[in-house]
């Protein structure tokens, strides 16, 4: 029933890209779940988020087995962290183009995508980490490509 409400409301994805929510929308949830991880551990790797608790969920839902609740619990803290660094650096930045603040927003939005990545798998959970891996990057078509290839 979630996902049929999800599937009515716009998504924060679809801004992004209407073509990779329609692919979302018509794979399974086994594929969904697959895209979201490949488009997280993209975002992870180009985020330099090197912390053991993340590297270690990854591995877990990448093997297919249960992530504990302390792990998740880990990667919640890191992500309110982060979110802290990089408001804390935007406010302190007179520039939107600084070094510091758009390595803390990559960062962040690559915490928060794994947060998206370890709730009960949904079209909106799945489509939620992509958007946020997405915005981890600069650029949105080497997470589209792993999407995509995941959703094949």
């Amino acid at each position: 029933m979630a996902d049929a409400e999800a599937g009515r409301r716009m998504m924060r994805l679809e801004t992004l890209s209407e073509d990779l929510m329609i692919r979302l929308r018509q794979a399974c949830p086994s594929q969904r779940r697959l895209a979201a991880l490949a488009a997280c551990a993209y975002a992870v790797e180009y985020a330099q988020v090197h912390d053991s608790a993340v590297l270690s969920v990854l591995g877990e839902l990448n093997s297919a087995r249960g992530v504990a609740a302390s792990a998740i619990e880990k990667v919640k803290t890191l992500s309110e962290q982060a979110d802290k660094q990089y408001f804390d650096l935007h406010d302190a930045s007179d520039s939107s183009e600084d070094i510091g603040y758009l390595t803390a927003f990559s960062r962040a939005r690559a915490l928060s995508a794994m947060l998206f990545l370890v709730e009960e798998e949904s079209l909106r959970s799945s489509s939620e980490a992509i958007y946020e891996a997405v915005s981890a990057v600069d650029d949105a078509s080497a997470i589209t490509l792993r999407v995509v290839s995941a959703l094949v």
